[in-house]
């Protein structure tokens, strides 16, 4: 086998190995499997709906942070150093990466897509999945060229929002049926969600069928040029990368981290450490004005809704509660306690969460010091962030029970997520799973009838719900104490595993 056919097999294997060994094949399958019942459980129109979002949002964005925290990780431990001096190339090592991300995808989008039960049958099967292929490759290849030369999370936080939004918005306004511009289509977001769309049911595109080639093509010439964008960003950055020796890199992270002393107790030098460096992080900005931000957009769009074709006929008044739970109540402590948790894993795997257990600081108060961040974060956007959403019926006191029960969860995932992973990417992993919970618990609770909703009150994320007058679980002050009293029981928990983990 000649070296040109042999380097490319490597990297493949390599990246699978690399799949396997992180967790994200199966998260992937997991995933896919519990949207298939969720599409399942649908009836066949609003089920297709829900599909074509799911595939675009989820799986084929699955890849994009992934493939940017992959390629961090690999700065961070020497691998991207040992790669750029290798026989391998920086278009064999996207081709493998982002080959790799665009089979995750297409596989994880074959149950999802059955589930919804295409007019088309198999064909337009074929086509969604396809459209969805389409989709991963093109998204993770823009992320990639965005975040080649990111060095941190901070970077990330900042890149992927930056580079992907404009890209995320326009099929979004078309498939809910706010705008349906024909330059619309020309985005190669737009255009690869059309023919996934139309693969499901052709009755919802309001385009003719030989308009959904051309559109596939145009997706392919964007994904092709995003691939070449791709590769000039990993020659460039690895390129500066290698200009750079090694104890110059070292020497000028030490100078920018040094920074001014703070004296006092251990505590205060890692809370300095910690607020020093906030002005600058992509995390914190995202995390200060994300809930913010969705609390204003559901406290004006909401009115606005019922006039979305998509929506039209629809009780959304009825599901307020489920908003104000799923969207602000879960959202905020999902929020904190994922940017806590892997500022934490960043430093485990960095090794200066060694350097903090050795300390007179000591493994235990700084996971007490990153949980009480956790839950103060939460506590303080829910307090700016539930009333500002207009969802709250009764005044702010009625939902007050619920605000410590979340801010105790949010500490307990950051707790469960520097117990589980010792990488970023495993704590992406963990964190896409919780995410799901997050998401579909407030709307099962809401769903199933009384008997049957109090069997989901063992899942801790269900717990601040037990607060909530609206959804009727029990009484709200004797809810919030109960939640608030198993929310410190299971923070202790997670406190001494995680502690555990980090110090074995």
């Amino acid at each position: 086998m000649t070296g040109a056919l042999r380097r490319p097999r490597a990297a493949l294997a390599l990246e699978a190995r690399t799949h396997t060994r992180q967790g994200t094949a199966v998260a992937v399958a997991a995933l896919a499997l519990v949207w298939a019942a969720v599409v399942l459980a649908l009836p066949e129109a609003p089920g297709r709906t829900v599909a074509g979002l799911l595939l675009f949002l989820d799986t084929a964005g699955f890849g994009v942070l992934f493939v940017a925290v992959l390629m961090l990780g690999e700065r961070t431990s020497g691998a991207w150093a040992a790669l750029a001096v290798s026989p391998l190339g920086a278009g064999e090592y996207l081709a493998a990466r982002l080959v790799a991300f665009t089979v995750l995808g297409a596989v994880a989008a074959v149950p999802i897509t059955a589930a919804a039960r295409p007019v088309g049958g198999l064909a337009g099967a074929v086509v969604a999945v396809a459209g969805t292929a389409l989709l991963a490759a093109l998204l993770c290849a823009v992320s990639v060229a965005a975040c080649a030369s990111a060095r941190n999370l901070a970077d990330l936080m900042v890149a992927v929002p930056l580079c992907l939004g404009p890209l995320l918005a326009p099929p979004l306004l078309v498939a809910v049926g706010v705008a349906d511009h024909p330059l619309l289509y020309a985005v190669p977001t737009t255009a690869a969600h059309t023919v996934v769309r139309w693969g499901l049911d052709p009755g919802a595109v309001s385009l003719s069928g030989t308009a959904v080639p051309a559109l596939a093509a145009v997706a392919a010439l964007a994904t092709a040029g995003a691939c070449l964008w791709a590769r000039r960003a990993l020659v460039r950055a690895r390129t500066v990368e290698g200009a750079r020796p090694p104890w110059s890199r070292a020497r000028g992270d030490a100078r920018r981290a040094r920074g001014p002393r703070a004296r006092g107790r251990p505590a205060r030098v890692l809370a300095w450490a910690d607020l020093r460096g906030a002005a600058s992080d992509g995390m914190v900005w995202a995390l200060l004005a994300g809930p913010v931000v969705v609390a204003l957009g559901l406290r004006a769009g909401l009115p606005l809704v019922s006039r979305v074709p998509l929506l039209a006929g629809a009780d959304v008044a009825a599901w307020r509660p489920v908003l104000l739970a799923a969207l602000v109540l879960l959202h905020v402590p999902m929020m904190a306690g994922s940017v806590v948790a892997l500022r934490a894993v960043e430093d485990r795997e960095r090794g200066t969460l060694a350097l903090w257990a050795a300390s007179p600081l000591g493994t235990g108060a700084y996971l007490t010091c990153r949980a009480a961040a956790a839950a103060g974060l939460t506590a303080v956007q829910l307090a700016v962030a539930l009333p500002l959403s207009g969802l709250v019926d009764g005044g702010a006191r009625s939902v007050v029970g619920a605000v410590p029960a979340a801010g105790l969860l949010a500490a307990a995932l950051a707790l469960a997520v520097v117990a589980t992973a010792r990488d970023r990417v495993r704590a992406l992993v963990v964190l896409k799973g919780a995410g799901v919970l997050f998401v579909l618990a407030p709307v099962a609770v809401w769903v199933l009838p009384q008997p049957w909703a109090w069997s989901l009150l063992p899942l801790p994320v269900t717990w601040p719900l037990a607060a909530l007058p609206a959804y009727g679980l029990a009484p709200a002050v004797p809810g919030g104490l109960c939640a608030t009293a198993a929310g410190v029981l299971l923070v202790a928990g997670a406190w001494r595993w995680a502690r555990a983990a980090v110090d074995g």
